[in-house]
């Protein structure tokens, strides 16, 4: 994971329907790291949101509109050092 290797700005990318999911995974990062996510920073901050959308053009078809959601997560603090077992 990015977060573990010393990055502390990950950015989510979401089109279409997985624009629900990001929303989820940002949030369980926010207020979960360190419980079921070990590999977090102590502390994580969602940054910048952006909306947008994209024109997805598809072989022999028309070309779609899909919205677009990006999501920046910032980990403040060490990440914990994972207890060998």
């Amino acid at each position: 994971m990015a977060m573990e290797e010393g990055e502390r700005r990950v950015q989510l990318v979401a089109r279409g329907a997985t624009i629900g999911r990001a929303v989820d995974v940002a949030e369980v990062c926010r207020r979960r790291n360190g419980i079921i996510a070990q590999g977090l920073p102590s502390e994580v901050i969602i940054g910048d949101i952006a909306c947008s959308s994209e024109t997805i053009e598809q072989e022999g078809q028309r070309s779609r509109v899909v919205s677009v959601l990006s999501i920046e997560l910032d980990g403040v603090g060490d990440v914990p050092v994972k207890e060998e077992e």
